[in-house]
């Protein structure tokens, strides 16, 4: 989830710097290690069979030495440039919490701007409409200035997550992680203009996956779940609006929707038709999917394990090849999604 004000209130940017610092002295261990590694790992007296089987084994372990230090590399970068925009968050901070004090006004963790002033008594109703209007103009300056600082906040925080390398945290490897850029912009919509785009972004996949429009479902945030495909004609896409202001709920859409291609590839492989007449499956193939997957989702479909049932684990779960590949559907989608995408998305949503 994106963090809040009140989160973002607490953040400092030196802790990151010393932690660049930190993975900056392991990567130059690490390099010095394997240019050692690869320039003296095999005595020279070594000949014939035993020195290629030790020189073959050198390269595999020089190249993963090498993959190592390139993600150390990587998540150097990360930390130092989510340093700096956590020092000019800092600031922001300090600049508009002296304004609220100054002006009478408190921010509260949500970032909802207060007004705190002593009550006043005015003249004329004029008087008091034009001091009204003052002070909702100053609140909202405030609060757009704390928009501005968690748009900052999401921006430093993708910076870091999308800098894992792979192999390391299970949740970004599964899920994928947003483009710092598009987490900053998507910070920057409003709720109206997420909708939209997600919306939006579910007609042009159902349409790329040869499905009808599905009747899109708003969930209250207490609904236990990100999203849900219920099959039909059309199919209901569910998802959970009290995660709109969390990139992942894009992955949430693509996975969702991929369960309904995937419905949709068992059904046409079952078609039955006449010689002479086309094949439906044949989309699905020219997409790279193989008969043999649409069979395994059909019999994942018919055993579906649902942890809400009793006896079923979350593991149980999550290992089906029909989740296993709407997650890999999630992925692709959000690691490869760009701010100027999500702005062509909601340009097409108006």
């Amino acid at each position: 989830m994106p963090v809040g004000y009140g989160e973002v209130k607490s953040w400092r940017a030196a802790p990151l710097g010393q932690a660049g610092d930190g993975v900056r002295a392991d990567a130059k261990v690490l390099e010095e290690s394997r240019d050692q590694v690869e320039a003296q790992a095999i005595p020279a007296s070594w000949t014939g069979l035993a020195r290629y089987v030790a020189e073959f084994r050198r390269d595999a372990l020089v190249r993963s030495m090498t993959t190592h230090l390139e993600g150390k590399r990587q998540v150097q970068r990360a930390l130092y440039d989510a340093e700096t925009l956590v020092t000019d968050i800092e600031r922001l901070v300090a600049d508009v919490e002296g304004q609220a004090k100054a002006g009478q006004f408190e921010i509260g963790d949500d970032g909802s701007v207060t007004d705190v002033s002593e009550p006043r008594t005015f003249d004329s109703r004029w008087e008091a409409e034009e001091h009204a209007t003052v002070r909702r103009n100053q609140a909202q300056a405030l609060a757009d200035d704390v928009t501005a600082i968690l748009v900052r906040a999401a921006a430093a925080d993708a910076t870091i997550a999308d800098s894992i390398p792979s192999g390391h945290v299970q949740d970004v490897d599964e899920y994928g992680t947003a483009d710092p850029d598009v987490a900053a912009r998507w910070a920057q919509l409003s709720d109206t203009e997420r909708r939209a785009v997600i919306e939006q972004m579910i007609e042009e996949l159902s349409e790329d996956s040869g499905l009808e429009m599905p009747e899109i479902v708003w969930e209250d945030e207490s609904w236990g779940s990100n999203g849900s495909w219920s099959d039909g004609e059309p199919g209901t896409l569910r998802l959970n609006e009290g995660l709109l202001d969390d990139p992942r709920l894009l992955h949430t859409v693509a996975h969702e929707v991929r369960h309904g291609r995937q419905h949709e590839a068992v059904r046409d492989e079952n078609d039955w038709q006449f010689p002479w007449e086309s094949d439906p499956f044949d989309e699905h193939r020219d997409d790279g999917i193989t008969a043999d997957q649409a069979n395994s989702w059909e019999d994942n479909f018919e055993n579906y394990q649902d942890p809400d049932d009793p006896g079923v684990s979350y593991e149980d779960y999550f290992t089906q090849p029909v989740e296993d590949d709407a997650r890999d559907a999630g992925r692709e989608y959000l690691d490869g999604l760009t701010e100027a995408e999500i702005d062509r998305l909601l340009e097409e949503a108006r």
